[in-house]
């Protein structure tokens, strides 16, 4: 009765699902989108799908019943850094929370360069050269994002810097991969195998054995080291496998 259960999606077909989703008992939505025209959105996620899809999504969740959804937005230079004000404009007044992402290093498929980040210093600039922002407290331990609210009251903005200001002392995720493994960091290579323990264990305080381990011996902290690194050696997850 106590989990939470929420879902990361392109949202291109939420509208026709979303009814279904919260009926089965889903908690939370969250919806990609990184760009509010139909250029942009299409150059940034690789889809031949309209923003107006996603946005009929984001309405079906509401009618569904979904509290407000997170609409997450991957910022990169060249590609869409200039649809964050817009962004921030349309969902003004909707009650939604708009999550601005620097642009990260996971897996090998999505064309990494540091040239491409825009440090959330400079998209909180860019906000605040069009409205004025305070910023809120963290919602919870292990909070990701740093909150800010228009000070017209009018949106809830945050800010992901993993990039340029990681935040690994404070990290309380692990993650599973939909091929059964447990990852204690979004920039690992490896993790630890549980779809086997699973299937073969007959007690049911294996499971929670492992995960006590293998979180009580994470040293991972990839963010904070990165620069240090010239080149790595193996290759971290990729995105589609380990979510966000």
């Amino acid at each position: 009765g106590d989990l939470d259960l929420a879902m990361t999606t392109n949202g291109v077909l939420l509208g026709r699902h979303a009814a279904a989703l919260r009926a089965a008992g889903l908690d939370r939505m969250t919806v990609s989108l990184d760009g509010i025209d139909d250029a942009t959105f299409r150059r940034a996620s690789d889809s031949p799908f309209g923003v107006s899809a996603v946005l009929d999504g984001i309405d079906a969740a509401v009618e569904a019943g979904f509290p407000r959804v997170k609409v997450n937005a991957v910022v990169r230079r060249g590609i869409n850094e200039d649809q964050v004000v817009p962004l921030v404009e349309h969902f003004r007044g909707s009650g939604h929370v708009l999550r601005f992402i620097e642009f990260m290093d996971v897996g090998s498929t999505n064309g990494w360069t540091g040239s491409e980040v825009v440090p959330a210093a400079e998209i909180r600039a860019a906000i605040e050269a069009r409205w004025p922002v305070e910023e809120l407290p963290p919602s919870r331990h292990g909070e990701v994002a740093q909150r800010l609210r228009l000070r017209d009251g009018s949106a809830e903005v945050g800010l992901i810097s993993s990039m340029s200001s990681p935040f690994c002392d404070t990290c309380t995720r692990a993650r599973l991969t939909a091929d059964g493994r447990v990852h204690t960091c979004l920039f690992s290579s490896t993790g630890t195998d549980v779809r086997g323990l699973l299937r073969g264990s007959r007690r049911p305080g294996d499971l929670h054995t492992l995960l006590r381990r293998v979180w009580g011996g994470r040293d991972d902290r990839y963010s904070e080291v990165r620069s240090a690194l010239t080149r790595r050696a193996d290759a971290p997850v990729e995105m589609s496998y380990i979510g966000g």
